[in-house]
């Protein structure tokens, strides 16, 4: 049955949960059942394979994406909003069990209004990894704009110093007022019913498929940045440094989303080992 908590609220099933219980004991109390699954996909984040995933254990499946219009050099494009207004209008988000997109956990908000039932996750990845991911892939002709981020960045070190590149992760997962890590660390374990990690991708995914009564292994390979003249990117310690120190926030939600993967990893691995031989 439908929860019927207000919209905004600590969510049902939290990520927090798999901290304070234990792997087992999250994933028998937090199975998602007939809520609907909302995946906040945030650019570079493994999020393309993850939603075709997505698509095949939680249908009906709705991609919320932007329209791209191409006139000429000009490239306009529908708002997130409107998209998000037309599912729900339409009446498709009513009957679906699961959604993606690159919306904002603020850009949500009517999801939460309409279904209160909506669970939340996401995936992150090393900030710097993202960073420097994200920025290739701005570079290339897969990228509706390529060629005006190419003018406007002529260095990675620009594009890591202009403030819309800044805290990808946060601006998409948070409000604007959650900043300190106390306040991420809250919001992200309290909000999301579950939150995974790029670099430790088939223990989350595994996770996730389970919260969601399956026990998968992830099957889609990731798409990969194609490399280009325009895109390469020298990986120093400087440069980490110089993103890290660009991205704080970022930071902070991925060590405290980090922490609590690698303190049950032990014994997801555990969990799995018996299940190899059980079906031996």
């Amino acid at each position: 049955m439908a929860s019927t908590r207000a919209a905004g609220d600590r969510a049902d099933v939290s990520f927090g949960d798999i901290e304070t219980g234990g792997l087992r004991d999250f994933l028998v109390a937090d199975r998602f059942v007939d809520q609907l699954c909302v995946f906040i996909h945030v650019p570079k984040t493994a999020g393309s394979s993850l939603s075709a995933e997505l698509a095949r254990m939680r249908a009906p499946y709705h991609n919320i994406h932007r329209r791209y219009f191409h006139g000429g050099d000009t490239v306009t494009f529908s708002s997130l909003e409107e998209e998000i207004d037309t599912i729900i209008d339409s009446g498709a988000l009513a009957a679906a069990r699961s959604c993606s997109g690159h919306f904002t956990w603020d850009q949500a908000a009517p999801i939460r209004a309409a279904r209160p039932d909506a669970r939340f996750f996401t995936f992150l990845r090393d900030p710097v990894q993202r960073v420097i991911s994200d920025y290739r892939y701005s570079r290339t002709p897969t990228h509706p704009t390529y060629r005006e981020t190419i003018a406007r960045f002529p260095t990675i070190e620009s594009y890591v110093e202009a403030r819309e590149t800044q805290d990808k992760m946060a601006r998409f997962l948070l409000p604007g007022d959650v900043r300190d890590r106390d306040a991420i660390e809250a919001f992200l374990t309290s909000r999301y019913a579950f939150v995974g990690l790029l670099e430790m991708y088939p223990l989350s995914f595994n996770i996730l498929s389970r919260l969601l009564g399956e026990n998968l292994l992830p099957s889609e390979h990731r798409r990969r940045t194609e490399n280009t003249g325009d895109n390469e990117v020298a990986d120093t310690p400087e440069l980490r440094a110089f993103i890290l120190d660009h991205n704080k926030r970022d930071r902070d939600l991925y060590v405290a989303a980090h922490r609590r993967l690698l303190a049950i990893r032990d014994e997801w691995r555990t969990l799995r080992a018996h299940e190899m031989v059980d079906d031996q």
